[in-house]
């Protein structure tokens, strides 16, 4: 399974070094944070320094109800980005016209980038599979590959599903909306599958086992059918997805590209601060505080991950991370437990998956120190009881 590099703000040169450090397979770029002038210099960067890097980029169609508005923290999309960016209406997205219309403005701008595939647009499916805006989501995929194919380029295509966490836990409704996808007559390639939660930090939203069980499900049955998974912000769930057959997952390297929200385009509700600089832990299968490691590093085996990384978080400096280290340190954390727990056969990645979340609960019983409330282990029995889920639904013989 491969891993990117979620794009967001202050990128400077992270992401083309951790590729070239060979910690990330490609970058998914955020218009939200560029400019065009500087996405196409990126482009072209990485296309030079590192070319056998892949090159996405994610219109973040999803916003168009929020575009024109005043408050909306839309960035240089509302500026840069109009060309197939414009405020819209559901009751606009219920003509097949409009949608084709969107469709191909944002293709076309793709087609004079020089990414390596192209991701269509669409918008989220907030609250149900039967809603309106379901439909019109099922009909931005449905004309997807029918529009590129018009504009005869060979690059690959991955058409948008964004789903929410809310709307994922409807099984029956999940089936019928997958079964739809796989059976349509123009496909395109992929799919890039987002999965959104209420705020960037609804930590415990998007660790519900139902919504773990839903997602490894989604990822599953695209791949059976043939379409490579590309999921967007999935962090510390990449594994698990892979475990059940998806292609690729992505971070970043703030809480708000490691997990996927609007909240992040909306109004902003009050000032915020930069988060502590953490350690994603391959034994907790969790970040922690750098104090905290530095409490832990020298007591507690299992809490180090052994990779080259961790000299980014000296011993005798607090254990404070170097500059760009911890984003690198993530990176090669999440790769590195991803290749050991999706191994590309389903039985054999289910259990390793849940003997990792078996270690990991020894790890923490072993901890004697009062932890910050996003370093706990409450994730974990909601991952083990998701791949539970996710086997039931997926009709595979695996208990955990």
């Amino acid at each position: 399974m491969k891993l990117f590099a979620q794009h967001g703000a202050l990128d400077g040169d992270k992401a083309l070094r951790g590729a070239q450090q060979g910690l990330i397979e490609g970058v998914i770029y955020s218009p939200r944070d560029l400019s065009l002038e500087s996405l196409r210099s990126k482009l072209r960067d990485l296309s030079t320094d590192c070319p056998t890097a892949e090159r996405l980029f994610d219109p973040q169609f999803y916003t168009c109800f929020l575009a024109g508005g005043e408050e909306s923290r839309l960035g240089y999309l509302a500026k840069d980005y109009t060309e197939y960016l414009s405020k819209r209406r559901r009751a606009q997205l219920e003509r097949e016209s409009q949608v084709r219309s969107d469709l191909e403005a944002t293709l076309t701008f793709q087609k004079n980038l020089p990414v390596t595939s192209v991701i269509a647009p669409n918008i989220l499916i907030p609250r149900s599979f039967n809603s309106i805006e379901a439909v019109i989501a099922k009909n931005f995929v449905r004309y997807a590959a029918e529009t590129w194919n018009q504009l005869q380029d060979p690059r690959e295509l991955y058409a948008t599903v964004a789903i929410s966490s809310q709307a994922l836990r409807e099984r029956r409704e999940l089936f019928e909306f997958l079964n739809e996808i796989t059976l349509l007559d123009e496909r395109p390639a992929g799919i890039y599958l987002l999965v959104a939660t209420p705020t960037a930090e609804a930590r415990y939203d998007i660790f519900d086992p139902y919504v773990v069980g839903a997602y490894m499900l989604a990822n599953h049955v695209l791949s059976l059918n043939g379409f490579s998974v590309v999921n967007g912000y999935s962090d510390v769930l990449t594994p698990f997805l892979g475990a059940a057959g998806g292609t690729t997952g992505a971070t970043g390297w703030w809480s708000n590209l490691r997990s996927f929200s609007l909240e992040r385009f909306e109004p902003a509700a009050g000032g915020g601060r930069r988060p502590r600089p953490r350690y994603l832990s391959i034994g907790l299968l969790n970040r922690i505080t750098h104090f905290e490691l530095h409490s832990l590093r020298n007591r507690l085996p299992g809490i180090l991950n052994q990779l080259s990384t961790d000299a980014g978080y000296p011993a005798n400096n607090g254990s404070l991370p170097d500059a760009g280290g911890e984003m690198f340190q993530s990176w090669e954390a999440l790769k590195t437990l991803t290749s050991r727990l999706a191994t590309g056969d389903t039985m054999e990645s289910l259990g390793k998956c849940n003997g990792a979340l078996e270690r990991a609960m020894r790890l923490y019983d072993n901890i004697n120190i009062q932890l910050d409330e996003k370093s706990n282990s409450d994730h974990l029995e909601g991952l083990q009881s998701g791949l539970t889920q996710f086997a039931a639904l997926a009709e595979i013989d695996f208990t955990t």
